[in-house]
């Protein structure tokens, strides 16, 4: 099985991944989690970002994704191969070449789960812009994108966005039936 959080950046993934992993391991699953591959671009990122720094994003997200699913049963990542993508549109606009390995690769998901824009988790961290207009425009091409390319995922509102605790447990009442 394989988990993606989706969203802007700090809105907290990164966080939520850990802790479902945490809780898929107490339940007995065999679970791995995968970090986002933005932070080791050897590009440009953020508001500065290049053609070649999305691109390199998202290739490398899906590689990564297929080293890290031979080793474990689920796999839990704090981004999916669309998130390099949103960023990529955000800058540039729609990128047919892109597009098409995007929605094949969205196919390999079994849950998606979209994490809107979080009060207070948007935090300087040397890496990740914290240009609050920057993060919510990224965030509405996310909304944009999982329209037009039909993505099935799991919409958290923004109520019950605000505990972490209530998410991961109702991402855990999603998948384990």
């Amino acid at each position: 099985m394989k988990i993606a959080f989706v969203g802007t950046h700090g809105t907290g993934k990164t966080t939520l991944a850990h802790e479902l992993v945490m809780k898929l391991k107490k339940k007995g699953v065999d679970a791995g989690f995968m970090s986002e591959v933005a932070r080791n671009c050897p590009f440009p990122i953020n508001q500065e970002t290049t053609r070649k720094s999305q691109v390199w994003i998202t290739l490398n997200q899906i590689i990564r994704e297929l080293e890290a699913e031979v080793h474990c049963d689920t796999l839990v990542s704090d981004r999916s191969v669309l998130d390099g993508y949103c960023y990529y549109v955000r800058k540039f606009g729609r990128a047919q070449f892109l597009e098409e390995l995007i929605k094949v690769h969205l196919k390999t998901y079994d849950y998606i789960i979209r994490v809107p824009v979080r009060k207070g988790f948007l935090i300087k961290d040397k890496v990740r812009s914290t240009d609050e207009r920057f993060q919510k425009e990224v965030d509405e091409v996310f909304d944009k994108m999982l329209k037009e390319f039909k993505v099935k995922h799991i919409v958290l509102k923004e109520k019950q966005a605000k505990s972490n605790k209530h998410i991961v447990e109702s991402v855990l009442d999603t998948i384990i039936k």
